[in-house]
């Protein structure tokens, strides 16, 4: 009988400490919504300049040979993008998922504007599967995920346009906060796994290896290269912060500065590779999705105390005041009237999902974002208590289900462990597939570049790496190691192709599959630089042929590298 009286006041601290681990603020929440929404906009802005030769079937990949090659794309995978191979339609697709979520970033109807982009992101990244780094996948489970979470709660169109809003709790509690914590902490602890397995990362030269890798290293990377030790204390530094880092974010001792602790030194890691390193939008992702995690504590303790630091906080809110008064003001009196006009006599609005959020104290609401649940989820207690926000019992079971099926994909990374086969198609088709490969098992080695020699029908022989520039200028062929580190390359994604293109080529040679797969991309590419060039010019600047040619260089120990030697990855390619 005593020990059952010690145990009981342990469940409501245990039942408290959980809440406070694995919930999530509804402030950070919202800030999460906009931050994602901006990385959205960000992974466009990057992919667009290149809409016709990635995207279209006059660029470096054919809807026929996505379709017809599961090498490419998975036939259990669907892209939207696929419809159609003219660039006008991509450029469709692209502006609509620029709508949606400039949509998701002001919180109107977020729930449906979250699921667009979701959809249309994952349509966009399906659609060139060659062109993806680790960033990418990152957006699209960011975005899967916040499917399941009141996103537009608060600090939203979606709240703006209540006629009265009412107090609602800031906590909010569902297996789908654990389970974008847990994803999150998933990619750090799988690839520091597979790091482990690595000699380099276990013997501290990883650092060494990756910043002596002049197509993908920035300038200050490139200065570290003359602090052999640094470099070194930096490898195991980098592994123990991606192990401990997510660990000490669900730390159930003084979790609201640990954890406000803990995602700013993992965002500094992040800036730490943006500063060194050339990995496209990766840093930008991984470093920013961390806002998710900031306590209550943050928002109560350290905001109140950085408001109070900063000079002329008050003249700056004084001055905002009136552009907030008169948002509320068109969202109560023009986009509440419209919306009522525009349903009228149809019963209500919008529609119901499973993926619902409940309040306590008050009536379930469809949507936690959206203006249907919105009337019921602001409402107050009879106490007058602020309502907490809770997932439907559907929307924790399918969370839990897919934070399982997640965990299992990602052991079949780093073990023997197999995936069901009945549950294989649903990794792909939901964008879940995940293999979290950062320079793991093995920093590259390799310090190659690549140059696309190409000869005119005047008998010119031009560097056709001017037609993945943009410029289509007429340059002299060199096979000499380009000096303008990652400029050398015209961005991440075409950095990416031509890596993918390699790599068939020199790792994936002994088998028959993956032989035809990289001679078809190659010739992809050659029909591209061929069609590409020609349009733009005419008479004997018309191209004849090409080559595409990889200069492989091995980076050595103590600063050294190995002769360059020239690998062929398409010889005479008549167009």
């Amino acid at each position: 009988m005593s020990t059952a009286r010690k145990e009981l006041p342990m469940r409501p601290w245990v039942g408290a400490k959980l809440l406070e681990v694995f919930g999530a603020d509804l402030r950070s929440l919202a800030t999460f919504r906009i931050v994602l929404a901006l990385l959205v906009l960000a992974d466009l802005a990057s992919r667009v300049t290149d809409l016709i030769a990635h995207y279209s079937d006059q660029g470096i990949l054919p809807r026929a040979a996505v379709t017809q090659n599961p090498y490419v794309l998975s036939p259990y995978s669907f892209s939207l993008n696929l419809m159609n191979g003219q660039p006008q339609f991509q450029a469709l697709l692209f502006g609509i998922t620029a709508l949606a979520a400039l949509a998701m970033a002001v919180g109107y109807r977020t729930r449906t504007a979250t699921f667009v982009v979701w959809v249309l992101v994952l349509s966009i990244h399906h659609r060139n599967m060659l062109v993806n780094h680790a960033g990418d996948v990152l957006l699209q489970l960011l975005l899967f995920w916040s499917l399941f979470l009141p996103l537009g709660a608060i600090w939203s169109m979606d709240r703006a346009r209540q006629a009265a809003p009412r107090r609602l709790s800031t906590r909010f509690f569902s297996l789908a906060t654990a389970a974008l914590f847990m994803q999150i902490a998933f990619m750090y602890w799988f690839t520091v796994l597979l790091k482990l397995s690595g000699e380099e990362w276990r013997g501290g030269t990883a650092l060494y290896y990756t910043f002596s890798n002049d197509l993908i290293t920035k300038p200050i990377g490139a200065f570290l290269l003359h602090f052999p030790s640094l470099l070194t204390v930096g490898t195991f530094a980098t592994v123990a912060l991606e192990a401990l880092g997510p660990l000490l974010l669900f730390c159930p001792v003084k979790t609201g500065p640990v954890r406000t602790a803990a995602v700013l030194a993992v965002m500094s890691l992040h800036f730490g590779i943006w500063l060194t390193l050339q990995v496209g939008t990766f840093p930008w992702i991984s470093a920013f999705c961390m806002v998710c995690f900031l306590p209550a504590w943050f928002w109560d303790t350290v905001v109140p105390k950085v408001r109070t630091a900063l000079p002329g906080q008050t003249n700056l809110a004084r001055r905002l005041q009136p552009l907030r008064d008169a948002a509320t003001h068109l969202a109560q009196n023009h986009l509440l009237p419209l919306r009522a006009r525009s349903f009228a006599g149809m019963g209500g609005v919008g529609g119901s999902s499973t993926l619902s959020v409940t309040m306590r104290g008050g009536r379930p609401g469809s949507d936690a974002s959206s203006d249907n649940a919105s009337r019921g989820q602001h409402g107050v207690s009879q106490a007058g208590e602020p309502v907490v926000l809770r997932s439907s019992l559907a929307t924790n079971l399918i969370a839990l289900f897919l934070l399982f099926y997640v965990l299992c994909w990602n052991l079949t990374t780093v073990s023997s462990f197999p995936m069901p086969r009945a549950a294989s198609p649903l990794g792909p088709f939901l964008g879940l597939t995940q293999e979290w490969v950062m320079f793991a098992p093995h920093p590259p080695t390799d310090n190659g570049w690549w140059v696309l020699p190409g000869n005119l029908q005047g008998g010119q022989q031009v560097d056709l790496m001017s037609v993945v520039h943009n410029d289509y200028g007429l340059r002299e062929v060199s096979y000499e190691e380009p000096r303008n580190g990652p400029k050398a390359v015209n961005n991440e994604h075409w950095h990416k192709y031509l890596d993918n293109l390699t790599n068939m080529e020199i790792y994936h040679n002994n088998l028959p599959e993956w032989r035809d797969n990289a001679r078809e991309q190659r010739e992809n590419f050659g029909h591209y630089l061929c069609q590409a060039w020609n349009e733009r010019h005419t008479g004997d600047e018309r191209l004849e042929n090409l080559q595409i040619d990889y200069v492989s260089e091995k980076t050595l120990p103590n600063r050294e590298h190995s002769k360059p030697e020239n690998i062929t990855l398409l010889s005479n390619y008549s167009c």
